[in-house]
């Protein structure tokens, strides 16, 4: 089983898995995945020693895509490795960063992954220190995680990131909830990938609410924890 949820910031939002019996049942052979803002790679210090400890004795893996409030500069630091098809950071045995652009085979669900989004508080935030340039997407990033799909001719089960599409953030979600649209690297470029790719259904976090778009089979997380296949909430 793979289940998903959005962003937990650290400890700051992690009752939504410590809370759920379900995920109290997972085993070794199964998954949590957080859609970005996992906040555990942050001062390199206690902090991310004490919620990497949380994770690592937990029984299943913690897989995270990046958000755009994670520290950069210590998550790149880490080596990369090949895992399931793609590419990863491995930040304990029991905690993977799954890298931009890349494909993995977990379960045998191909699921493409694309962190990554615009701080729009960064005027309030220090460089280095509490915001990171490489937030946003890179342009070789962008067409290395197109070469990535064009491989899979553009036909995937699941995509996970952090942002939405702009279009998807202009249309639906702005109607709901009224957000400014930014402009933003990371959701013009997966507009690109809306335009182009077969998927069953589309995960993102970012936007701190809960949200499903139907039309698109898409679902923005945040409190929620679901089954990936299915989309059910957990409980």
């Amino acid at each position: 089983m793979i289940c998903i949820t959005g962003d937990t910031h650290g400890f700051n939002d992690i009752d939504k898995i410590a809370l759920k019996k379900t995920l109290a049942s997972l085993t070794e052979n199964d998954y949590l995945l957080i859609t970005g803002d996992f906040g555990g790679i942050w001062d390199g210090g206690t902090h991310d020693e004490d919620i990497l400890d949380y994770y690592s004795r937990k029984p299943y893996t913690t897989l995270f895509a990046d958000g755009n409030h994670e520290n950069f500069y210590l998550l790149n630091s880490f080596p990369v490795e090949q895992w399931n098809g793609g590419k990863i950071h491995r930040v304990t045995d029991k905690v993977f960063h799954l890298m931009r652009g890349q494909i993995f085979n977990i379960e045998n669900m191909s699921i493409f992954t694309f962190g990554g989004a615009l701080s729009i508080d960064k005027a309030y935030r220090t460089l280095g220190e509490s915001w990171w340039p490489e937030e946003e997407p890179s342009e070789e990033e962008c067409m290395k995680a197109m070469e990535n799909l064009e491989k899979h001719d553009f036909i995937v089960d699941y995509i996970v990131t952090h942002a939405a599409p702009e279009s998807i953030v202009r249309n639906e979600i702005n109607a709901a909830h009224k957000l400014l649209c930014l402009d933003c690297c990371a959701e013009k470029f997966l507009d690109k990938v809306l335009e182009r790719v077969v998927y069953r259904r589309w995960y993102c976090g970012h936007y701190h609410f809960d949200m499903n778009i139907p039309n698109h089979r898409f679902s923005v997380l945040y409190q929620h924890v679901v089954e990936m296949r299915s989309g059910e909430r957990v409980k």
